[in-house]
């Protein structure tokens, strides 16, 4: 990054969104889309048991559960609470991310028990049905929006255009877009499809998984604490953290995910952005470049007089938004950055670790030093 100009935009094919720090703020309740399932649960006393509001049922009792193609842990642990399988669905959302096991739960229909406990149930879920024909595809982090239908085109039977339609025809929604974004272009959907691997049915409906990375990243944000947005200056209530706060911030994430390739960057990347947000310093950002350019590799010099609105060395502020798929690390990397006065960044060694400064002079030492050494 190093230090340049700030002027006034001019035009992009997307509007430009009023700036965050002067926008009026609607509170929005971040909501996972809910899955459907059918559940039975065996018979006590000759009579259907059902679990009701604050009760207990008998441990043991057998219970027959769908669990849909592309659910969530999320999706899944409410199903199995409702069934009386597990206590917790917050506990069973918290185990399966300790360990690392969302990728490995598996739809199908299973024959359960009630008060089986996580431990069990998890068994169950990563053993998989019998029966039941599925397939897995995996979305990487760091891609564009078209990037990710041409990947889901690879990986299932769908065409791009038949993945693009649930998207524009508002079949696929999303509570994280917020309303001055809505329309029918597919750039509005950036960042905001989970990257992560999924398991569905062979006949999943194109919506379904469409659908699913939509609602898993609704569910990622939702598991965020993002109650530092008003001291980073998103939000004015703190009580409240809007959808266009949140959305705001997603952007932020999305602009490292290029550039931190060490997690350990990531925190202090975010505090450069958010630090040079604070004093209207452009943002310099070599991903949002190349994004602007549209075409993969290594900007040139020449590509900084691009006139877009994602071409942060000519624009300052946010650009209008995310720029990528986001990873979780990315996400919480945004709600919560280091605290530090740092301005400048730049790749300092082959593993693509960052050496940070907080002056111009700082910088271009490490630049000119990284240069000299090959590294850039």
């Amino acid at each position: 990054m190093t230090q340049t100009m700030t002027v006034v935009p001019q035009y992009d094919p997307i509007p430009p969104r009023r700036p965050f720090w002067v926008a009026p703020l609607i509170a929005v309740v971040l909501l996972a889309a809910g899955a459907f399932a059918t559940v039975r649960i065996g018979t006590w006393a000759g009579e259907t048991v059902r679990p009701e509001a604050g009760s207990t049922l008998p441990a043991g009792l057998p219970v027959s559960l769908e669990i849909p193609s592309g659910s969530t842990a999320r999706n899944i642990g409410a199903l199995l609470e409702d069934a009386g399988v597990i206590v917790s669905s917050v506990e069973f959302v918290d185990e399966v991310a300790v360990r690392d096991l969302n990728a490995a739960l598996k739809a199908g229909s299973y024959e359960l028990t009630t008060g089986m406990g996580i431990d069990a149930v998890l068994g169950e879920l990563v053993r998989g049905p019998s029966g039941g024909e599925t397939f897995r595809l995996t979305v990487i982090e760091g891609l564009w929006i078209d990037e990710v239908i041409a990947s889901l085109a690879r990986q299932t039977e769908y065409t791009e255009e038949e993945l693009i339609e649930p998207l524009l025809s508002g079949t696929v929604t999303s509570t994280l877009m917020p309303d001055s974004m809505a329309g029918d272009r597919l750039s509005q959907w950036e960042g905001l499809l989970f990257p992560d691997t999924y398991e569905f049915f062979a006949d999943a409906p194109v919506d379904t998984i469409v659908g699913t990375l939509v609602s898993t990243m609704e569910d990622r944000v939702a598991a965020v604490d993002w109650s530092r947005l008003e001291s980073l200056g998103f939000v004015d209530d703190p009580a409240t953290a809007s959808n266009e706060a949140i959305y705001d911030a997603l952007i932020v994430a999305s602009l490292f995910e290029a550039e931190a390739k060490l997690d350990e960057d990531r925190e202090l990347i975010s505090s450069v952005i958010y630090n040079r947000l604070e004093i209207g310093q452009g943002l310099n950002i070599d991903a949002a470049l190349v994004y602007a350019k549209g075409e993969r590799g290594v900007p040139l010099a020449a590509d900084r007089e691009i006139d877009s609105l994602y071409n942060t060395y000519r624009y300052a502020g946010l650009v209008p938004t995310p720029i990528s798929t986001i990873r979780r690390a990315s996400l919480e990397a945004a709600a919560d950055p280091a605290a530090t006065e740092f301005y400048y960044y730049v790749v300092v060694d082959f593993d693509g670790r960052h050496g940070f400064s907080a002056t111009l002079d700082e910088h271009n030492a490490k630049v000119a030093k990284a240069r000299a050494e090959g590294v850039i």
